[in-house]
């Protein structure tokens, strides 16, 4: 088994010599004389553990520490000061700045072994339980993932006529928002836990149309006032249903986030959409992105009732609608990107785009198929 590595930053060299002494026969142990010795070290090794003396010239323990805790590399490393003048304000003042022990210098050797010893394997400890928690988590989100793109897939399953829109919309919609969240305008609102639990709520945007009749969803021609009335219903009946759900949820973030989605996707930036008819930035952000690339997707596919426009004819017609139906900053951002959008839109019929823009695996949204072909054939 290979040696634990600990790193000694102290500038007297005696101190550096006598930890070795003590250590040397179970961790493999680097000495350091200053603050700047210690970080070169920790350029190219990652320590177990850092011994840190306090008090040392030019830049001090606490300064090191300081660094060590801000930076993302180095900051689950556990840290021991060490200190020839310990009181009550100086170790309160590293605990809080996030050091995991004191020892007092001369140290006592079996008093070093020991709580080195221990502090080694409550950091192990510590990270084998994270581990276990992200397994958790990773289980959890595969769930979350099945039950959006199965949940669609019902939906999907009824309005047959928009057959492909679940699966194009996701896509579009993911490499639209994490565009969106690289940019400098709407970085600090698209956090990545706001991104990730959007783009799993992306393909729930029409839940809302299980509730609508089949002789309006499967109308192959165009509806009447009265059928679109009850179209327009779908997007308050997905809202009302993650109202429900974020009640009854730990998850509220992915039930709010699936709420403004589903409910105010079909609004318009001029105040004319539904259902509420909001305007502007009134509008959540997320609905809005979605509003864009429900539109493209509508205009870029196939009905009974049209033809599929071109990219570029498509994306002309959303530009002429900026300040209209859209937001004229999204659909900025939009064009921006619109070689990505053709790059996906040229990808969804080759069958590899669920894993390559939405990393779901490509028999979920095959299944969506299965259903429709087992349905028609059973009629």
């Amino acid at each position: 088994m290979d040696k634990k590595t600990i790193l000694i930053i102290d500038d007297v060299k005696f101190n550096i010599r006598a930890a070795q002494d003590v250590l040397g026969d179970d961790y493999k142990v680097i000495g350091a004389l200053s603050a700047e010795a210690g970080m070169k070290v920790l350029s190219h090794t990652i320590p177990d553990l850092i011994l840190l003396d306090i008090i040392m010239p030019e830049t001090d323990g606490h300064q090191v520490l300081k660094i060590l805790k801000g930076t993302p590399r180095y900051m689950h490393i556990p840290v021991i000061f060490l200190t020839a003048d310990s009181n009550y304000e100086t170790e309160v003042e590293g605990f809080n700045e996030g050091i995991v022990d004191y020892i007092t210098k001369p140290f006592v050797a079996d008093v070093l072994k020991k709580r080195i010893q221990t502090q080694i394997e409550l950091a192990e400890y510590q990270r084998s339980m994270e581990d276990k928690v992200n397994e958790k988590i990773a289980e959890l989100e595969d769930m979350y993932d099945l039950l959006a793109v199965s949940f669609a897939a019902l939906t999907e399953y009824r309005d047959s006529i928009t057959g492909g829109h679940l699966k194009n919309t996701s896509i579009y919609f993911k490499a639209f928002i994490e565009h969106l969240a690289d940019s400098d305008n709407y970085r600090d609102q698209l956090n990545p836990s706001i991104v990730a639990k959007a783009i799993r709520s992306a393909p729930l945007h029409d839940v809302g149309k299980i509730a609508v009749n089949d002789s309006v969803l499967q109308k192959p021609g165009s509806l009447t006032d009265q059928e679109f009335e009850r179209i327009k219903l779908h997007s308050v009946i997905g809202g009302e249903l993650f109202s429900f759900i974020g009640q009854r949820v730990s998850d509220k973030e992915f039930a709010d986030i699936a709420y403004d989605i589903c409910r105010y996707h079909h609004e318009k930036w001029d105040g004319t959409g539904y259902p509420e008819g909001l305007a502007g930035k009134d509008i959540p952000l997320l609905a809005r992105i979605m509003s864009i690339v429900d539109v493209y997707d509508a205009l870029t596919s196939e009905r009974p009732y049209k033809k599929a426009l071109s990219h570029e004819k498509s994306m002309a017609i959303i530009a002429e609608r900026s300040g209209r139906d859209f937001d004229p900053g999204l659909v900025n951002e939009f064009i921006n990107i619109s070689p990505k959008i053709e790059e996906c839109l040229k990808a969804k019929e080759t069958g590899v785009e669920a894993e390559r823009y939405f990393k779901l695996p490509k028999h979920i949204f095959e299944n969506v198929n299965d259903i429709h072909r087992i349905t028609r054939s059973e009629n």
